[in-house]
């Protein structure tokens, strides 16, 4: 169910890609401290609808809005400065370049202070990799980069596609204390997983079967 109150929502949203419906009918809303989970099937259209949700596809059918108006009123730029983005795979970061260059030039696109990136990194316990370049690094340490460059954005948006690839149990919870600690300070997150995922405290959990 959504409302009008619901800061970031959808109605009767529908997708097709390549001539193909992957879902119609879905509906979600989000308030401060909510999560999202999107499970179900491979290729039944989790991405697309992340990629939807970021401005980055267009609905076949329905509408989404952020705070009872269209969300891309200010154009994709504008809802860009809302969230931030975790593709499924690592092969944006630059390998020849190390952990903190990597993140330095996503602040710099971005107008954030240098000095933001070893907060980001430490929080996924990979700063004392900060000058090893990129393609020593395990898939599961490059997992943990991907994740620090969400945290250097301050926005209330996250859009996770499987944040969960590679990582082993401890790097696992560490994830999910950022992810917790993100939403009881007022943001909001939609996740795409296999994996389970606990509601962060003072938030809530609507499980989102796509395309089942």
């Amino acid at each position: 169910m959504t409302s009008a109150k619901q800061l970031f929502s959808g109605i009767n949203i529908s997708c097709v890609r390549g001539g193909r419906l992957l879902f119609s009918g879905l509906s979600f809303g989000l308030n401060p401290g909510g999560v999202i989970h999107l499970s179900g099937a491979n290729g039944a259209g989790k991405t697309s609808l992340l990629r939807i949700m970021a401005g980055a596809l267009p609905v076949a059918d329905g509408g989404i809005s952020w705070d009872g108006r269209y969300f891309l009123e200010n154009g994709l730029q504008g809802h860009a400065e809302r969230y931030s983005f975790l593709p499924s795979d690592d092969s944006s970061l630059k390998p020849l370049e190390t952990t903190l260059e990597n993140l330095c030039f996503w602040a710099s696109f971005w107008g954030i202070a240098d000095g933001a990136c070893p907060g980001a990194l430490e929080k996924m316990h990979i700063l004392n990799l900060k000058d090893t370049p990129v393609r020593y690094l395990s898939a599961g340490q490059k997992r943990r980069l991907s994740l620090a460059r969400v945290f250097l954005k301050s926005v209330p948006l996250w859009l996770l596609d499987e944040p969960f690839n590679g990582l082993d149990r401890d790097s696992h919870d560490l994830f999910v204390q950022a992810l917790d600690a993100h939403c009881a300070g007022g943001g909001m997150a939609v996740v795409a997983s296999h994996h389970p995922i606990e509601p962060p405290k003072g938030g809530t959990l609507q499980r989102v079967e796509v395309g089942s």
